[in-house]
């Protein structure tokens, strides 16, 4: 009986071993060229602009180049002392709100520095949206992106600056948020919440 068991002991592993080999086969490594090859036979038939420059030390490099032009927005971080006067208060009043709650962040960004002039300059113009723009700074706070947070951490002590005692009622959501920035790693938030 151990015979037997040892012969079909011997059978298993030898047809493991025969299971292995065959697998390792199909698992081999797919040919870069190739992919590259047929990207660029697959848009020369549909006619689209290139997506992948030739390979560079064995990498694609894929880039995003669908015909648009591609821009890099950049935002600027502007001093107080720095901001100038808005051009039009009315239609700066208008937007204020739509502004803060727009998915385009670089849109954010620009009506944050927005409320930033409107407070340094027309502070009384703002008065009556206050507490809206406040819950606006708030939620921008929470931003993903950190030029949005740090740009509404400066509008926030411009508001601070402007309106002193006028936003005790409306303090507490931005104070939160603002404590929750602060215990965060994160150098470029730390700095903005350090100045005086």
């Amino acid at each position: 009986m151990s015979e037997k068991a040892l012969r079909d002991l011997n059978t298993i592993l030898g047809t493991e071993r025969k299971n292995e080999d065959s697998s390792k086969a199909c698992l081999s490594k797919p040919s870069v060229d190739n992919a590259v090859e047929n990207i660029e036979e697959w848009q020369k038939k549909n006619n689209s602009p290139s997506l992948v420059s030739p390979a560079v030390n064995g990498n694609l490099a894929v880039t995003a180049n669908s015909g648009a032009e591609v821009v890099n927005p950049e935002v600027e971080y502007i001093e107080s002392e720095n901001l100038n006067d808005v051009d039009d208060i009315d239609t700066c009043l208008k937007t204020l709100l739509a502004g803060l709650d727009s998915k385009d962040w670089v849109l954010v960004c620009d009506t944050l520095n927005n409320v930033r002039r409107l407070s340094i300059f027309h502070k009384e113009a703002m008065l009556d949206m206050l507490g809206d723009v406040i819950t606006s700074i708030a939620k921008s706070l929470k931003s993903p992106r950190s030029a949005v947070c740090k740009t509404a951490i400066m509008t926030s002590a411009d508001i601070f600056s402007a309106y002193n005692d006028l936003i005790i009622d409306s303090l507490d959501p931005l104070l939160v948020q603002l404590l929750l920035k602060s215990s965060q790693a994160n150098a470029l938030y730390v700095r903005q919440l350090k100045k005086p």
